[in-house]
Formats: structure tokens, sequence, C-alpha cells
């Protein structure tokens, strides 16, 4: 039992990927699931049936502690990861591959060209990471910013998905959307 490491997902094992990217300075990850219920009820019975879902619905936020274009090496020399290539890590910049942004889902003029995301979460490890968590087809729906005298820059998202799942079951089975072509 001495030999063996807890396998804990912390901050500094952690790495959040938007568009399959590295976002580098995220910190604040937060996800929701909820399933809304009604209860089911009858004449002569105080008590509920039953309460039966009705909707299934994915949420939550994460901040990026934001740098600028030409901060391309950390304080012990290495060069950031990130998805900006360089050029900062502003909504401008964290980009789908095909010329889209994330900036486009703030944009009234892109919003509806803008693509959906996949936020996920992965631990590194030393034989490669892992990916832990994933919420399916994500669009932001809110930025703020935090800037405080004696502080850095930090922008605050929040986000809506359509499914979220852990990512780490191997092969137990995911979570599936609920559409009949989804149905075994």
């Amino acid at each position: 039992m001495a030999q063996m490491k807890p396998g804990f997902i912390t901050g500094a094992n952690a790495k959040i990927k938007i568009f399959n990217k590295t976002i580098a300075y995220c910190s604040d990850v937060a996800y929701n699931v909820s399933v809304q219920t009604i209860p089911i009820e009858s004449m002569g019975k105080y008590e509920v049936h039953s309460n039966e879902p009705v909707g299934y619905t994915v949420d939550g936020s994460f901040s990026v502690i934001r740098y600028t274009r030409g901060a391309t090496s950390s304080a012990n020399g290495g060069v950031i990861e990130n998805a900006a290539n360089g050029k900062g890590n502003s909504p401008l910049n964290v980009e789908d591959g095909t010329n889209g942004n994330m900036q486009e889902h703030l944009d009234p003029a892109s919003l509806l060209k803008s693509q959906t995301f996949d936020l996920e979460i992965h631990e590194k490890r030393v034989k490669g990471d892992v990916s832990v968590f994933t919420v399916k087809d994500c669009r932001v729906v809110r930025r703020g910013m935090s800037l405080n005298k004696r502080g850095v820059m930090v922008d605050n998202y929040a986000y809506v998905g359509i499914l979220a799942t852990d990512s780490d079951i191997g092969d137990a089975k995911q979570v599936g959307g609920s559409g009949t072509t989804d149905l075994e």
C-alpha cells in the first residue's frame, strides 16, 4: 500500500481544453448538471406518486488569467502552452481551427455562425494526459472581468452545454443523448 500514489485531481495537475486546445492559466472551472422533475399528484393523496424527469441541463463557469501578445515565456524560462500561439489568450485568440473563435459567442454579428466547443478536463500524468470530464457542445453565455490593484486581470466566463460525462470510466456506458436515434 505504501507504493500507491493517490490519484487526486488538483489545479496543479489538471489541463483545461477548449476546441481541443489547452487554455493557459485557466482556473476556477465549475460545472453543474441538473435534472428537472415535476411531481405527479392525484386527488385524495397528499404525497406525490413520483417525481418524473422532464429536462436535463448543463451549465458552468471558468476563469482565465489574461496575458497579452508577446508574453510567450514563463518565469522558469519555458514557453507558455496555450491555444493562442503567442498572441495572448483573449477570446478572439482561442480559435476552433476553422477561422472561428470563442469571441464569436459574444459578438452579436457572429452569434449565428459561431461553433460550439467541448470543454475537457484532463489530468496531467507522466505517461500522458488522461481525460477526466467532458462537457459537450458548449456555448459561452456570459463574460465578465475582475481586476484589482494588487492582482491580475481575470476573465470570467459562463457557459451552457448539451451533455456532461465522466471521461475516465473505461468501458462503462457514458452519458448519451435521449433522442430516438440514440436509444438502443
